[in-house]
């Protein structure tokens, strides 16, 4: 007997965005600020002026905001502390610690919003996974 596919409920946010963090970061960074821009309360992405380029996205998920800014043609991670509404502490991560801890607070909080369930089985859907 074969096992069926995984269904989207059964895969993790964290282990999608892993797997992605070896392709394309532009393309990856671009998908994270239209599917979680439009579903995390507060998110803001930063684009140029001109060219429609992004430059940043921040992502606050509880006590934490997760940023992705470029930088010299590279995107740089940081994970930021924030105690009501102020940053106490930044962190800067690897890209790869970094999407591993935004794919777990993103998978704590699709528990708790039926909104982010939803956007983010469309997301994993598309995937083909």
């Amino acid at each position: 007997m074969t096992n069926p596919s995984p269904s989207w409920e059964s895969t993790s946010v964290a282990a999608v965005l892993a797997r992605r963090s070896h392709e394309d970061v532009t393309e990856l960074v671009g998908e994270l600020a239209t599917l979680l821009g439009g579903i995390v309360p507060g998110a803001q992405v930063e684009r140029t002026l001109l060219r429609r380029r992004i430059d940043a996205v921040r992502l606050p998920i509880g006590d934490e905001v997760y940023v992705l800014r470029r930088e010299r043609g590279t995107f740089q991670a940081s994970r930021q502390h924030a105690v009501r509404g102020v940053v106490i502490r930044t962190d800067p991560l690897e890209l790869d610690a970094f999407l591993a801890e935004l794919g777990a607070a993103v998978d704590a909080e699709v528990a708790r919003n039926e909104r982010m369930r939803s956007a983010l089985r469309t997301w994993i859907d598309s995937m083909n996974l």
